[in-house]
């Protein structure tokens, strides 16, 4: 499974790493990620193809990152933050949806 932060636009909050929510093993891509939260947070489904400047739904950034020496996910938002920090240099992809 891959590992995301994302990053919510509105408030800079970053949920932390996505394997504490995707236990199932179902986020390989941002995407899957943005939908990880997105139902996390009650929020409604989108499509990634267009989304109205007023819809409900949340703007994210969603950032891959590099296996740790770990194989354990991320204990805490603060962790994830710090994690972010660490291995800016070694994010590999980003996403930025309604941009």
């Amino acid at each position: 499974m891959a590992r995301f932060i994302v990053i919510e636009r509105a408030t800079g909050r970053v949920y932390g790493d996505t394997v504490r929510f995707g236990a199932a093993g179902d986020v390989a891509s941002p995407a899957d990620a943005v939908c990880l939260i997105d139902r996390h947070a009650g929020r409604p489904t989108r499509s990634f193809g267009y989304v109205n400047a007023d819809s409900d739904a949340a703007q994210y950034d969603a950032y891959e990152i590099q296996q740790a020496s770990s194989n354990s996910a991320s204990a805490s938002d603060e962790e994830a933050q710090t994690l972010a920090r660490e291995r800016s240099s070694s994010m590999i992809c980003f996403v930025a949806y309604n941009s």
